[in-house]
């Protein structure tokens, strides 16, 4: 799957939208999610915008994304959307800004990579759809063409991904950037 390029329409449409406080989300010791985060990286970089990553070492994808927004909201206020590695990602990414008090897409715009949980999730998650079918058929017909021809050269095929806008983004506005960066007020009892 050409996951950069799918992450990196992912990112110019949150760019399109006025986001400049975009986060990555995922565990980018996975190939999968550091190819996400590779074209994560180059359209906040075309952007002139910094690139910002919270990543954790767990290889469950939901508890990724919410143990890594978890620790991004603790640290920096000022995100106002998310790119999450993968679809479970992001459902992690939903859990973890509904325990603080935040909805998407009204506080944080969330996007997803990989279209297989996208429709479940409530909003519905704006992602980058993969074809993995096709990867299917492209894997047949190279093998075929490899025992017609066992000394050819090696090849690589990239299937092309689709990016789907559901519900869970929206522009950014002043209101929503000022809310975002107010610090949580906290609450003790004696």
């Amino acid at each position: 799957m050409d996951d950069i390029r799918g992450s990196k329409d992912a990112v110019r449409y949150l760019i399109g939208l006025g986001h400049r406080h975009i986060w990555f989300v995922g565990n980018t010791r996975l190939p999968w999610f550091s190819r996400c985060y590779e074209g994560y990286r180059q359209a906040m970089e075309e952007a002139g915008l910094e690139p910002q990553e919270s990543s954790t070492a767990s290889e469950d994808d939901t508890e990724s994304g919410y143990l890594g927004t978890k620790s991004l909201l603790a640290r920096d206020k000022s995100v106002t959307a998310i790119l999450a590695g993968n679809d479970p990602t992001a459902h992690g990414v939903y859990k973890a800004l509904r325990d603080r008090g935040l909805r998407v897409p009204d506080d944080i715009s969330v996007v997803g990579c990989d279209d297989t949980v996208g429709t479940w999730l409530y909003p519905a998650l704006s992602t980058t759809r993969e074809f993995p079918e096709q990867i299917g058929k492209q894997l047949v017909e190279v093998v075929f063409s490899r025992l017609a021809n066992p000394d050819q050269a090696p090849q690589c095929i990239t299937v092309p991904t689709e990016f789907i806008k559901r519900d869970s983004c929206n522009p950014v506005n002043a209101s929503r950037e000022k809310k975002i960066s107010e610090p949580v007020q906290q609450f003790t009892t004696e």
